[in-house]
């Protein structure tokens, strides 16, 4: 009888202890899981915190103005110089067309032409690089923002050899002529004499002493004045122009060899 008492003390005993044990089990693993949980949400927060930074920090159309301003107040460079392997293209970029001064400087500090391509090339006439038809660039845009610049035309800028400038797509051409953000032209040009310009003048085209001095003895693309906006001019490496605007081209004007630039730095 005293055996049996024992034995059911025992057994009830070991009962308690189990439960116990499950009871002690079960709230480690609830804190376990309340743990993690918050660890989660924290993480999911932090992400979002994160995101919706990234996302404030994109350039859109919405606000193009006051980010390029923005931008352009705290980095005020206007030497660029773009380095390739003919040799290196110096550029000033005018303060009187400040957004896309910032813009040029803000895709230069932000490296996004290094190892680019000059993708059109026709002689006597441009260079032009910025393509945006590779996924590399399209990744770097991705992190910059997708916009179009507001235009700075003005008739004191205009289309001179080695003048600096950014690319209208034709639908812009016919809405408000804003420029690419990314796709930018050099002015290889030509000369133009008189008679170029008596017959333009007819067609209502107007020309200051100053441009047809310019056109007619350094040359240059007066055509394009008044649809494109020009905010930089070359300084330096005329000749890396024209070698570079001798490069071979198929019928599509794109270089039969790949030719790079190297990197674009602002000073």
């Amino acid at each position: 009888m005293i055996f049996q008492k024992s034995l059911i003390f025992y057994l009830f005993s070991l009962t308690v202890i189990s439960i116990s044990c499950t009871q002690l089990v079960e709230k480690n693993i609830e804190k376990e899981l309340y743990a993690n949980e918050s660890s989660l949400f924290k993480e999911i927060d932090s992400t979002d915190i994160i995101i919706d930074k990234l996302v404030k920090s994109l350039i859109t159309n919405s606000n193009v103005e006051q980010k390029l301003t923005e931008f352009g107040k705290n980095n005020p460079e206007n030497i660029v110089v773009m380095f390739t392997k003919f040799g290196k293209l110096k550029f000033t970029l005018y303060n009187s067309s400040p957004l896309h001064r910032a813009n040029f400087v803000l895709l230069s500090k932000r490296k996004f032409y290094d190892n680019t391509l000059f993708y059109r090339i026709i002689n006597n006439f441009m260079i032009q690089g910025g393509n945006s038809d590779n996924f590399e660039i399209n990744s770097k845009m991705n992190e910059i923002g997708t916009y179009w610049i507001p235009n700075e035309i003005s008739s004191s800028r205009f289309h001179k050899k080695g003048a600096l400038a950014m690319a209208v797509s034709t639908e812009e051409q016919r809405f408000g002529k804003k420029s690419s953000a990314i796709n930018f032209y050099i002015i290889e040009g030509r000369k133009m004499n008189s008679s170029y310009f008596k017959s333009k003048e007819k067609e209502g085209k107007k020309f200051t002493n100053k441009q047809k001095e310019i056109y007619t003895n350094k040359g240059g693309a007066p055509h394009l004045d008044g649809d494109y906006t020009v905010f930089g001019e070359l300084i330096s490496g005329f000749s890396t122009l024209s070698k570079i605007s001798k490069l071979k081209t198929d019928k599509y004007d794109w270089p039969v060899k790949d030719f790079y630039i190297d990197s674009i730095r602002a000073y």
